[in-house]
């Protein structure tokens, strides 16, 4: 994956640009951990949005497997999504009346590739993985925020993707799951997996192979 001078531009009232991403560039490679960090409002949430095929951008360019995003159809796109990509967010997003295992289950029945009869399995190994083959038949409710959030990574790596993208993962957790989630996702990178962190946390930063700063816009190394 790799973008060249992209830009995202907002209207405001017709009247207003709001520049969001300003001609960056950057590169992401399998095995690797990146880490975006910025402020809210800096430009974070919408570059992995591009990245993950979720929005659309103004300017420049987004290969992605040697293609270009804004040449792919909408049904490319949703193949894509389903198969290159896995999404963890800050809030978990699990369905409060779905078992953890049945949680993780979910984006498989979109993918035509896993048979019905091997769902359960893979979400029970997937749960397994990540240390919780006691909570298997869990509710969210009945979860910690660690144990939920882990339930999310196996979720998001459900149709085994090529690319893991977290939005704030540690957001709403304390300091010791904070550590444990950080080590799960640089386990995932060692797998071959490229990982990419956006976090306005600096212990990401103890992970990451690579770091890309973002501020108003711009991204940058340091």
């Amino acid at each position: 994956m790799k973008v060249k001078n992209l830009s995202k531009i907002f209207k405001v009232d017709d009247k207003e640009d709001v520049i969001a991403l300003d001609k960056i560039n950057a590169t992401f490679e399998k095995g690797k951990m990146y880490a975006i960090i910025g402020e809210s409002g800096a430009g974070k949430t919408t570059l992995i949005n591009i990245l993950g095929l979720l929005d659309d951008y103004t300017s420049g360019e987004y290969m992605i497997d040697d293609k270009l995003a804004d040449k792919l159809n909408e049904d490319e796109k949703a193949d894509m999504r389903m198969k290159k990509f896995g999404f963890v967010f800050q809030s978990y997003y699990l369905n409060p009346k779905l078992k953890a295992y049945e949680n993780v289950m979910i984006p498989m029945f979109i993918n035509n590739e896993i048979k019905k009869n091997e769902r359960k399995d893979k979400a029970i190994s997937l749960l397994k993985q990540f240390g919780l083959l006691d909570r298997v038949t869990h509710y969210p409710n009945q979860l910690s925020g660690g144990e939920q959030q882990r339930v999310a990574i196996a979720r998001a790596l459900a149709n085994d993707p090529e690319v893991l993208i977290a939005d704030e993962p540690t957001g709403n957790l304390d300091k010791e799951n904070e550590k444990l989630v950080f080590e799960y996702l640089k386990d995932i990178c060692n797998q071959g997996k490229c990982v990419i962190v956006v976090s306005h946390n600096m212990i990401v930063k103890d992970y990451a192979d690579k770091i890309y700063y973002i501020n108003k816009g711009k991204l940058s190394e340091k």
